[in-house]
């Protein structure tokens, strides 16, 4: 494990080393992490997200955000749990037994506030798989 400081916020946190598998029952068990990226005009972007597992992958969710803008311009994107940080390929999925599955699984995981919120919704979000890189 090395550690890395993130600009501007000089903080230091554990990082896996490159390519190391992610415990992702350690993400299924939080409620929220953060997503990091990088904006267009270089500045960082953490921002926090729901997430769960299937198969040994994450997933996330969003509709038309500035994270999901900054992953198809090709911002590397990692992951923080608690203090160490996972750097991950992110994939948008367009498998509708896996959109399906990973929606069952939101609603299983974030109960009735996931029901309340599908409810609001106008389009459908963007499902992302999150792999180890």
């Amino acid at each position: 494990m090395r550690f890395q400081a993130w600009a501007p916020f000089l903080l230091l946190v554990a990082v896996p080393a490159a390519g190391a598998a992610i415990d992702w029952q350690r993400f299924q068990e939080q409620d929220v992490i953060q997503i990091l990226t990088t904006d267009e005009d270089g500045d960082p972007r953490e921002t926090s997200v729901w997430v769960v597992t299937l198969d040994g992958n994450g997933y996330v969710r969003t509709n038309d955000s500035r994270w999901l803008a900054n992953i198809r311009r090709g911002s590397e994107v990692v992951l923080r749990l608690d203090s160490e940080e996972f750097p991950v390929a992110a994939r948008e999925t367009d498998d509708p037994e896996i959109t399906a599955r990973v929606e069952e699984s939101f609603k299983e995981k974030y109960g009735f506030l996931q029901r309340v919120m599908s409810v609001f919704r106008t389009t459908e979000p963007t499902v992302l798989e999150l792999t180890a890189r």
